[in-house]
């Protein structure tokens, strides 16, 4: 069972790694989209559509 203990011990580590890495990935992907999104906003200095959440004035259900 040494072995065993040792390999699996090893995989958890490396498995623990790659989740890391998966996730700074990830991280670092929706950082430069939020740049991308701000920027292109900045650049057309226009306001955003406001949408009606659908609660105010909407007639009942029924």
């Amino acid at each position: 069972m040494y072995h065993h203990d040792i390999m699996r011990s090893i995989m958890q580590q490396r498995a623990r790694e790659r989740r890391a890495e998966a996730r700074a990935a990830r991280n670092a992907t929706l950082a430069r989209r939020a740049r991308e999104f701000w920027e292109e906003r900045a650049q057309r200095g226009t306001r955003p559509v406001r949408r009606p959440s659908g609660r105010h004035g909407a007639a009942p259900a029924g």
